[in-house]
């Protein structure tokens, strides 16, 4: 088969239409990056009325705005301007990556209120933590065994409304002893801690600590129960709002505390 090109002037090698920014891709060895999913996004617009899309728009970009102001105001986003540490978006998928486990740690903590925000949200992440090598020319620029692993244990590991931290990861982080406070462990693999804003007085590195919304426990409720009413006849997804419903539950009993976001006077 002959391919004829339909425009033979874009064959030009002289063609300057695309922007070649910064010097080539330089590679980081240890990297953390992760990798977070909204549940069932595809499905949520293919599926919506349209009088309800802007409404549903309006809600996600509600929690993607949210979450870009907590990257921004945290502490150890002013402290890193360098290409080792970075937060991003790509369609209903989040990410961020740091050389630093004290960063990553900070980050968990921020992503552990920031989730509990969405769920309020009537909006549900799952996603994977790994460590690996990355290569990158702009921060926005980049790809590597690390995002290929946080993505893998998103898609492949996490069933459940998790954040899945690879092995690697956790080894670094279970030197520092706020770790224990936000991390759990159940079928061999070590996740977030869904609720622990919940029932816990939690600090968050944060510049500015008026940017932290107010969570309802009563909102997150009812959308669990929402969505598994939902997803009834529907196995698969069922699980996923059963389990967080369990979850809900545990926490529930272990406190009735309001959640509070405490200063850091450190």
């Amino acid at each position: 088969m002959v391919y004829i090109n339909p425009r033979p002037e874009l064959d030009s090698k002289d063609d300057d239409s695309i922007e070649q920014i910064g010097s080539d891709y330089k590679c980081k060895e240890e990297v953390y990056f992760v990798f977070i999913d909204v549940l069932g996004f595809k499905k949520t617009f293919d599926d919506i009325l349209i009088s309800e899309k802007d409404e549903t728009a309006n809600r996600f970009k509600e929690v993607f705005n949210y979450y870009f102001e907590l990257m921004t105001d945290a502490k150890f986003m002013k402290e890193n301007k360098s290409t080792g540490c970075y937060a991003g978006q790509t369609s209903d998928s989040l990410y961020f990556y740091t050389d630093r486990a004290d960063f990553l740690l900070q980050f968990i903590k921020i992503f552990s209120h920031f989730n509990l925000y969405a769920m309020s949200k009537d909006v549900f992440f799952r996603g994977g933590i790994a460590k690996g090598n990355l290569y990158h020319k702009e921060r926005y620029q980049f790809y590597g065994n690390s995002v290929i692993r946080a993505y893998m244990l998103e898609s492949a590991i996490a069933k459940n409304p998790i954040i899945v931290i690879d092995e690697k990861t956790n080894n670094d982080l279970s030197k520092m002893r706020e770790y224990k406070s936000v991390v759990t462990y159940d079928n061999d693999r070590h996740y977030i801690k869904l609720f622990e804003c919940l029932k816990e007085k939690f600090v968050l590195d944060i510049m500015n600590l008026k940017i932290v919304r107010d969570i309802k426990k009563e909102d997150i409720k009812r959308n669990i129960e929402k969505n598994k009413e939902l997803f009834e006849y529907d196995e698969k997804n069922y699980k996923k709002y059963a389990f967080l419903q369990k979850e809900f539950a545990k926490c529930l009993k272990k406190s009735n505390e309001p959640f509070k976001q405490e200063e850091n006077h450190d």
